[in-house]
């Protein structure tokens, strides 16, 4: 027997265990995934359900394990059971019932959206995902459709269950055909993980050439500037939802005659608000231009973008050096920035930091409003003195914004 390292409940199977633990705990393979061995003797963690099957098959076979009256088996408290009713766990075979059942609908479809998930999350195309999510669909319905064709094969057609046993097949969802398109799973994710939407905002009205089709002229055309905003409130507060974020979000105590950060430094602790509120926000702001055509060919600067990103650097060095704490802000068009000047274009952006100094955002780890500003703004030269306002052309007598 085997047993699950949450519940305690035994399986008589690896297969089973594994089952259990992704439909009846919810544990799906991610970044942050590890199991654990619960055998007698053995407490080794895994990050990979394939490495766990091939562990207890290698080192925990019926053979090598101690049969189920050499078990002790000891059940968690009914308080630990998130609030369910003590009488629901009566015994282990009760609580191995949940692995062995059919998976729901919803555990299928949340383990294709993980799937879908992990593809756009690894920077793969929508193009691509969307061929892949295609595929699943058509693969999954074909073995569904060979599995019921066997399986009714196999009963006689006079016999009673035939026709629950077809009900069943009937009754059976393709997960991926609730995932199949990019709105779907847009939705999906929004519904359960929640996604912060970006906004456009209007800059003004260029007019290009556009040839008429009807015709064959070319013709001038209006077409709005504009450009992309991801709401730093909103996005504050969908960092903190996250558990592990907040749990390492760290008060640093500035130390008199040792620079080890920047909350060492003077400006630090003559701040208005950081020497008032030791836990307040320090945003660091990173500005850069890149460009997304080559950029030696002839259609250089012409499809350039200029991004704004975000990091807080009240968590520690090793969570700002993951991506997924480097939040983009604003995503424009480098020409209009030069048009429309970049001020225009950092509007929004200062007016959630103004509110964010003055009102505060609340946060579930604290009882207080939780303040913040902007600590530093970083960059190359030319992304530093374009944002500040300084020269950029360095080719200028006084160019250098120190």
């Amino acid at each position: 027997m085997y047993r699950c390292h949450i519940c305690r409940s035994l399986h008589d199977a690896p297969s089973a265990l594994i089952q259990h633990l992704k439909f009846f705990h919810g544990l799906y393979p991610g970044k942050n995934f590890v199991v654990f061995c619960a055998q007698e003797g053995c407490s080794l963690e895994f990050k990979s359900y394939a490495g766990f099957r091939k562990h207890l098959n290698s080192c925990h076979s019926t053979g090598n394990m101690a049969s189920d009256s050499e078990v002790d088996i000891q059940l968690p408290h009914p308080s630990e059971l998130n609030g369910q009713n003590s009488h629901e766990y009566t015994s282990d075979m009760d609580l191995a019932q949940p692995s062995t059942s059919s998976m729901s609908n919803d555990q299928a479809k949340n383990m294709c959206a993980s799937i879908v998930a992990k593809l756009q999350g690894g920077g793969v195309a929508n193009s691509v995902v969307l061929s892949v999510v295609e595929s699943m669909e058509e693969y999954v319905n074909e073995v569904h459709s060979n599995l019921k064709e066997q399986v009714l094969s196999a009963v006689p057609a006079d016999n009673p269950s035939r026709s629950s046993v077809e009900e069943i097949f009937n009754n059976t969802f393709n997960p991926f055909s609730e995932l199949n398109t990019n709105t779907k799973w847009t939705k999906y994710f929004s519904e359960k993980w929640g996604v912060v939407e970006p906004a456009e905002i209007h800059l003004g009205v260029r007019y290009d050439l556009r040839r008429n089709k009807v015709s064959g002229i070319y013709e001038q055309v209006p077409v709005n500037d504009t450009f992309i905003y991801i709401p730093l409130l909103k996005t504050l507060e969908f960092i903190f939802k996250n558990e592990t974020i907040y749990c390492h979000f760290n008060k640093h105590d500035a130390l008199s005659d040792l620079y080890q950060d920047f909350c060492d430094g003077k400006y630090y602790k003559n701040h208005p608000l950081y020497s008032k509120s030791k836990d307040a926000l320090q945003i660091q702001v990173y500005y850069d231009d890149f460009e997304t055509s080559n950029p030696l060919g002839s259609k250089r600067s012409i499809h350039k973008l200029g991004c704004v990103y975000f990091s807080l650097r009240n968590l520690p060095p090793w969570a700002n050096s993951s991506l997924m704490n480097i939040h983009l802000v604003s995503l424009f068009h480098s020409q209009d920035a030069k048009k429309y000047g970049i001020d225009k274009i950092l509007d929004p952006f200062v007016n959630d930091v103004k509110l964010l100094e003055h009102t505060g955002m609340k946060v579930s780890f604290s009882e207080q409003p939780l303040y913040g500003t902007i600590a530093q703004v970083t960059g190359d030269n030319l992304g530093l003195n374009s944002i500040l306002g300084f020269v950029e052309s360095f080719s200028a007598k006084y160019y250098c914004r120190t």
